[in-house]
């Protein structure tokens, strides 16, 4: 029974296939309205504990100031306990916005409830007159479990934000965050169970542990239950091919008896590669760079850091755990964009190879300009496939490359994509939708985002994968 369960909540979380035997790209959702009930879902169960508190305590004897700082609380720690959801990677509610809209909202709301719980503090200083409590060393230990969950959640906020600049490698930051996560949440639910007034009424407590044991069940999910899963239906490299210099192609393939899941060119998945020999073994996300229309499935990767510094070591019959796929960046999810615009930078090119390849196998009638910048010629990954994509005809594809390093006999534009080069290529409209897909580092993008729209291109239509954390 306990294993049956298990199998059900899986499945729930998971989004897994009930025909995994289909091997077709999901259907392409235009319909926005499933995105809106997520969003009114996530709102109503952030203030479910303010509606409950209003029915069956319609008379309260604390001042407006003191209650809107238990009010407060209520709040944040709902939105705590909801953080779990948005970083587990859940594909019901991934599947609207992409998981980079997701994780960009999880980085916001931490902040929002670090805001809500300073605001508690202070307007129950204020409104109780009792200023003691915010810095006493003579308070109830309720009172300290609340003073060290906030250090924790100020700890989350502060590392999350400035990681980079705090020189935090991101596997350390990592586990400091899940670590602090769960401080958070198990002294903030000690300290407002025992301590809240609000809690003492019977169905506030109910609500108040279901929202501690959901949380927990998803983060155990996430860090427990798949990964399991994941190992033991590992997927096989089948190919190792280096592309350019530092820059490597694995190709994977599904246990025996499995099929790799449904994807769209531009996706992309989480892999942990299990290679042995000393090798580390870690969680990234890559970009897809293969199409579903062909067999397998690959992931070309630029040596980039401590990790993918030893992608060129994978030998095929290595083992990894795949999990995905995620995200919306693909062209397949806006069928009403005829004429589009790919901007990259670098190894940005990955998803729009998988997205050229796909159009060139389905024989999509799309017209597509490339504009792609690199700092060496050597590093135009795949040029000579585009070049035989663009002969075809299918797409209608042009090809624009931009160095922005030495080249004596580069023949091509020079420089970074700016709003000038877009101008130069970017033909009127005449009345067909364009669509604009941006993937290259964030500070080129700071550029070209703008650019765009000042080009006339609408912002819904303007396109982007940011993985910033």
């Amino acid at each position: 029974m306990a294993k049956t369960s298990w199998c059900i909540l899986e499945i729930i979380l998971s989004g897994a296939k009930l025909h995994p035997s289909r091997r077709l790209p999901p259907k392409p959702m235009t319909n926005y309205s499933s995105g809106v009930v997520r969003v009114f879902l996530y709102l109503f169960i952030t203030v479910f504990a303010l509606i409950l508190l209003t029915l069956v305590r319609s008379h309260t004897d604390d001042g407006f100031i003191h209650q809107l700082g238990k009010n407060c609380a209520l709040v944040a720690f709902v939105i705590i306990a909801l953080q779990a959801a948005l970083a587990a990677r859940i594909k019901w509610i991934e599947r609207p916005f992409g998981l980079d809209m997701i994780f960009r909202y999880h980085k916001a709301a931490g902040v929002i409830a670090l805001c809500l719980i300073v605001l508690h503090i202070t307007l129950i200083s204020w409104g109780s007159g009792r200023w003691y409590l915010l810095d006493s060393l003579h308070v109830q230990w309720p009172v300290w479990l609340g003073r060290l969950a906030l250090l924790a959640l100020v700890s989350t906020e502060v590392t999350s934000l400035w990681r980079r600049k705090l020189n935090i490698e991101f596997e350390s930051w990592r586990k400091l965050h899940n670590a602090l996560f769960v401080a958070i949440l198990a002294l903030g639910f000690a300290h407002s169970f025992k301590i809240g007034g609000d809690l003492t009424a019977a169905a506030l407590r109910v609500y108040w542990a279901v929202a501690l044991a959901a949380a927990v069940t998803v983060y155990l999910f996430h860090k427990a239950l798949r990964p399991a899963r994941l190992k033991r239906n590992a997927y096989r490299v089948t190919a190792v091919r280096q592309d350019a210099p530092r820059v490597w192609t694995i190709q994977l393939a599904p246990p025996a008896g499995r099929t790799v899941s449904p994807y769209a060119p531009g996706q992309f998945q989480y892999i942990t590669f299990r290679r042995g020999r000393g090798l580390p073994v870690e969680e990234h996300h890559w970009t897809i760079s293969s199409t579903p229309t062909r067999p397998g499935i690959a992931s070309t990767i630029k040596e980039v850091g401590d990790f993918t510094s030893s992608i060129g070591q994978t030998q095929v019959g290595d083992n990894a755990d795949v999990d995905g796929p995620y995200g919306r960046f693909s062209y397949v999810f806006y069928p009403e964009e005829d004429d589009l615009v790919f901007i990259c930078g670098g190894i940005g090119i990955t998803p729009f190879l998988a997205m050229l390849r796909h159009m060139h196998d389905t024989q999509a009638r799309k017209k597509v300009l490339l504009l792609w910048s690199n700092r060496t010629e050597g590093e135009f990954v795949g040029r000579e496939e585009l070049e035989q994509i663009a002969q075809s005809g299918a797409p209608e594809l042009k090809t624009v490359l931009f160095l922005t390093g030495v080249g004596k006999d580069w023949k091509g534009e020079r420089g970074r994509i700016g709003k000038g080069a877009i101008a130069k290529y970017l033909a009127p409209q005449n009345g067909i939708t364009r669509g604009a897909y941006v993937c290259c580092p964030p500070p080129m993008a700071r550029i070209v985002m703008p650019a765009l729209e000042g080009l006339g291109i609408p912002a819904e239509h303007i396109h982007d994968e940011t993985f910033s954390l």
